[in-house]
């Protein structure tokens, strides 16, 4: 009877310092990448011409870790996003860069210069960011605007592989925008599971601008995590030697 009671202590004892370690483990690490430093680029849509009607790049937005990538210009967030491929998705057509004509005032000052539209009006389509194995992509802000003097209603949805253009998971806009004004709909970062789908229902019409969007950094395991795993693992032999003796 006294084996069998050292024996079930010393089963409940191995099995409490396992869990500790698991525990401890997975806090430790998530804790240390919730607090990496996020990487981000903007998409200011400066692609190296002010002629209205450009086509965007194929390639604009992808693997971005410097301010000129291919003849085209980025503004740096907080680093880059070298792990991000951004593709733009309009229904029909092609979207393009547009020097002139968004968020125009009564006095014809472009408001959202470079900005990104459609050569016809109200054209769905999407922006779509996609990381890289283990990375996370943020969408932190954009900026949109009418064309020329007139007032659109608009209609944005974000989702990602948890959601879908029918049923956006992470954020909805829709208002009646008024010309010579800039908006920001956005007003909390949106954390995507998977690709984020960033949709406009009427590129053209709406012009987008100031795209700020980011990346999870990676961080090693700290040091620390790895000591206190290694003295756990060390009890738990200790635990198993102390039971082979019994």
């Amino acid at each position: 009877m006294h084996i069998s009671i050292q024996h079930s202590a010393l089963s409940r004892t191995r099995a409490v310092l396992a869990h500790c370690m698991y525990g401890l483990c997975v806090i430790l690490t998530a804790s240390a990448m919730l607090s990496a430093p996020a990487m981000a680029t903007i998409l200011a849509f400066d692609i190296g011409s002010n002629f209205d009607g450009t086509p965007i790049p194929s390639a604009y937005g992808d693997n971005v870790d410097q301010s000129v990538v291919a003849g085209v210009s980025y503004l740096e967030g907080n680093g880059w996003t070298p792990d991000i491929v951004v593709d733009f998705l309009a229904d029909s057509a092609s979207y393009n860069h547009w020097a002139s004509g968004y968020a125009i005032t009564a006095q014809g000052v472009t408001l959202l210069p470079h900005a990104l539209g459609h050569s016809s009006f109200n054209v769905p389509g999407e922006i779509v960011f996609t990381p890289s194995s283990g990375k996370r992509v943020f969408l932190v802000d954009f900026d949109i605007g009418t064309w020329l003097q007139g007032s659109y209603f608009t209609d944005i949805r974000v989702w990602d592989d948890l959601g879908t253009r029918a049923n956006p998971n992470l954020f909805m806009f829709t208002a009646t925008l008024n010309p010579g004004i800039v908006y920001s709909p956005l007003t909390q970062t949106l954390a995507a599971d998977g690709s984020l789908h960033l949709y406009i229902n009427n590129l053209g019409s709406t012009g987008i601008d100031n795209i700020h969007f980011t990346q999870n950094a990676s961080v090693p395991l700290p040091a620390g995590v790895w000591l206190l795993g290694t003295a756990l693992a060390g009890l738990l032999g200790t635990s198993r030697r102390s039971m082979r003796r019994r």
